[in-house]
């Protein structure tokens, strides 16, 4: 590490990185709340992060950070809906071994996720929650959770969980919302857009470069046979040098927006629907 960035770091270390949001999330709320709110639901939001490379542009935490800011909309509008919800701890690594070549990525094991999530529902379960819905901000993550699900609702037969991949809504108007007419996927346009609402003091697209692959790759990484129909695709981007493909440059606030009015429309439905009777 260079003289520069850590004096940098110093310099700046009483400097406010971002603020964040309400509503509150299990980890800000008391032991009080927490049981005023069960008189009102019994569903809670459980955010799936991780903490991976997405480039010298993006933090770290992006995943995270939109896993929760998911979760954090659609509690707003369930609200408003009558449909009252609880954010749950957000869990900030997953499953992104195919990233370790790069500095600061930490990846669990499968195994360690499915048994993480075991542990965390089941004391969310004791607390009184029957109905999880499992939201993913990195889909590396979804085999683990949906064995983890899976093993939850066979211990406890109460409850009930679902798992919502929002990548597929939202992969359907991709060309419509985004500015590039290349490939974007991890770190690119959209994802870059989408921090930029949430937390633009730790977004630097000038940072970045265009970097591309090309279509026939493209389809493997995000074809309508996984993304687009709610699988996932294993993969190693250690033959990316930029750890990150689109045009990050591209990326504007309104792009953003419209990223997650798409998901936050689809993840609500469906919570509404298979949770509280709604149709929408």
């Amino acid at each position: 590490m260079s003289t520069e960035s850590v004096s940098t770091r110093v310099d700046n270390r009483d400097q406010v990185l971002y603020a964040q949001k309400g509503p509150a999330t299990l980890t800000e709320m008391s032991s009080h709340d927490i049981a005023a709110a069960l008189q009102q639901t019994n569903v809670i939001l459980l955010p799936f992060g991780a903490t991976e490379a997405h480039g010298a542009h993006l933090p770290l935490g992006t995943d995270t950070m939109e896993a929760r800011e998911i979760c954090r909309r659609t509690a707003i509008r369930l609200a408003e809906q009558n449909c009252p919800v609880v954010i749950g701890p957000v869990i900030p690594f997953g499953t992104s071994n195919f990233h370790l070549d790069y500095p600061g990525t930490v990846s669990v094991k499968p195994e360690t996720l499915i048994a993480l999530i075991r542990d965390i529902c089941m004391s969310l379960y004791k607390s009184g929650f029957r109905n999880f819905v499992f939201i993913h901000g990195h889909d590396g993550s979804l085999p683990s959770m949906m064995v983890g699900a899976q093993n939850l609702v066979e211990e406890t037969p109460e409850a009930q969980a679902i798992i919502l991949n929002w990548l597929t809504p939202l992969s359907k108007v991709y060309g419509t919302i985004q500015q590039s007419k290349k490939s974007e996927g991890h770190g690119g346009e959209g994802e870059t857009a989408r921090l930029l609402v949430t937390h633009p003091e730790l977004v630097h697209p000038e940072r970045s470069e265009a970097f591309h692959v090309e279509p026939d790759e493209m389809r493997k990484l995000q074809g309508p046979e996984h993304i687009k129909t709610g699988g996932a695709i294993f993969y190693s981007t250690r033959k990316y040098p930029n750890y990150y493909i689109g045009t990050p440059q591209l990326a504007k606030v309104e792009t953003g927006e419209k990223g997650y009015a798409v998901i936050v429309d689809w993840v609500s439905m469906v919570i509404q629907r298979d949770f509280f009777g709604h149709q929408g």
